[in-house]
């Protein structure tokens, strides 16, 4: 391979570390979401927080392991790892009618996915990037931010269609 291939190949990672966070992000359309879910459970708005605080709980917490498991079995394994638990951790909270359901499976399922793929985007772009593994970590963090930002129109469109 030659040089220029290789430079240019390393910013397809930084383009699928984006792409990854941006989906990661989710967890920050929690708001949005809670508008629709509060009246759905029969709960008040102010319990459904408790989903969130759980989730970034989990998210956090995962992270301490997800770091040292991506080093040992790669972050490629790890991510798969995290968007299995988002996809079992989302889907089976649509087919939950109880508060302890979703706060199981969207607070600690989804939540503990989105720690194991979080790592993994970063890890692999600033692997690339040994000279400039700070921007590079930048701009693939900003799109977790960018996510939440993006989401936020797509769930209210899907959601509430009519406005």
């Amino acid at each position: 391979m030659s040089e220029g291939q290789k430079i240019r190949n390393r910013w397809i990672v930084v383009v699928g570390a984006i792409m990854i966070q941006l989906a990661l992000g989710t967890i920050y359309s929690w708001g949005t979401l809670t508008v629709f879910i509060s009246p759905y459970m029969n709960e008040i708005k102010e319990l459904t927080v408790y989903v969130f605080g759980v989730g970034l709980l989990s998210f956090a917490v995962t992270m301490i392991f997800a770091g040292k498991m991506q080093q040992k079995y790669g972050p490629r394994n790890v991510a798969i790892l995290g968007g299995v638990l988002i996809g079992i951790g989302l889907i089976s909270s649509t087919f939950m009618t109880t508060f302890v359901g979703f706060f199981i499976t969207y607070g600690i399922i989804f939540g503990v996915g989105i720690g194991f793929g979080y790592v993994c985007p970063i890890a692999a772009a600033g692997k690339w990037f040994p000279d400039k593994k700070g921007f590079i970590n930048g701009i693939a963090v900003a799109g977790f931010g960018a996510g939440a930002f993006i989401f936020n129109f797509v769930i209210k469109a899907i959601a509430n269609p009519t406005g």
